[in-house]
């Protein structure tokens, strides 16, 4: 009997250091928000695109504040649904092949990037998840030692509501999370949006670009983002485990 046990106990502690070796590891290589809001949805005339840029150039345009909440509820919540370890922010951070890597921000068939209408979580890169990106970064996930990258985005667009020129706004947040395997394969692409609770009114087809009208509707998106985001990216989760 007592070696029974002591074969139950070793063939226990086999299966659990095999199960943890196994488990691959993550490196988050990007994290940010375009403050360049979508225009799409509307008649972008000449004088709401000068407007719309110039929002973006605003300094009192913040979207430092609900981005850290996505990010502190991304690493506290949603990454605990799936089986692989992300690695701690801090080893992308300081490795010496991620701070000289220098970004593509042009693609065939994408919008430039303009990283100037960009807001970062501290420490990372602005990175845009093109193809080019993802095949370049194999030398940086290699030296962190990690099995594949994961690239995190946010953006917003204007949804209208109304008839003609009149009418209401709302904003949309937009999130978009993709991991690829540092060989340049496609894991997953998960998108997720979510729409303001708070609304602006337009004056003649344009809406108020005005940072008091604008950035309240931004919280507002990202916080009902973050709502949906716990129960989808659990389901995601399930998925991608069996990928990985």
């Amino acid at each position: 009997m007592k070696n029974l046990k002591v074969v139950v106990l070793m063939t226990f502690l086999t299966l659990f250091m095999l199960g943890n070796a196994q488990k691959k590891k993550v490196a988050v290589v990007t994290f940010y928000a375009d403050k360049m809001i979508d225009l799409s949805a509307l008649d972008a005339s000449a004088d709401l695109i000068a407007k719309n840029t110039n929002l973006s150039d605003d300094p009192n345009f913040n979207l430092t504040e609900p981005l850290n909440k996505l990010h502190d509820a991304f690493f506290s919540e949603y990454a605990e649904n799936f089986d692989f370890e992300f690695i701690a922010e801090e080893d992308v951070w300081a490795n010496e092949t991620y701070k000289t890597f220098k970004p593509n921000y042009e693609e065939a068939g994408s919008i430039n990037k303009d990283i100037e209408s960009t807001t970062t979580v501290q420490g990372y890169k602005v990175i845009p998840n093109y193809r080019q990106n993802v095949k370049d970064l194999k030398g940086v996930a290699e030296d962190i030692g990690v099995d594949a990258i994961m690239f995190i985005h946010l953006d917003f667009g204007f949804v209208k509501t109304g008839v003609g020129s009149f009418g209401y706004v709302s904003i949309q947040a937009r999130f978009s999370m993709d991991l690829y395997s540092k060989d340049n394969k496609s894991i997953f692409q998960f998108h997720e949006v979510a729409g303001s609770s708070k609304k602006a009114a337009m004056v003649k087809g344009i809406p108020v670009m005005s940072t008091d009208k604008i950035q309240p509707m931004c919280e507002s998106a990202v916080d009902k983002l973050m709502k949906d985001l716990n129960k989808k990216v659990a389901r995601l989760a399930k998925k991608a485990n069996k990928k990985m």
